[in-house]
């Protein structure tokens, strides 16, 4: 009985210790949500919701200054595109 007890602990011990290897050596991805995302998108900000934040609005407030930064990008690029040539 006493070989018994013995012998199924040190099993289960060792079959706890292969498992915890076998885990630790899957790489585990990141999960970084703007890696995930395509670049420029602002849809993982409305996971805002799940910490008190109105993420919709978030989403559509953000949205509308990155639009007002591009269209103030483009017209500086036109401005230094037709400006005086030397």
């Amino acid at each position: 009985m006493k070989t018994t007890f013995r012998s199924t602990s040190v099993a289960l011990i060792l079959l706890t210790m292969l498992l915890l290897l076998a885990g630790c050596e899957k790489k585990t991805a990141v999960t970084d949500p703007t890696a995930q995302s395509t670049p420029g998108s602002t849809k993982v900000l409305e996971a805002a919701d799940l910490v008190g934040y109105d993420g919709k609005r978030l989403r559509k407030s953000v949205d509308h200054i990155r639009e007002a930064s591009e269209k103030h990008n483009q017209n500086v690029e036109k401005m230094a595109g037709s400006g005086p040539e030397q």
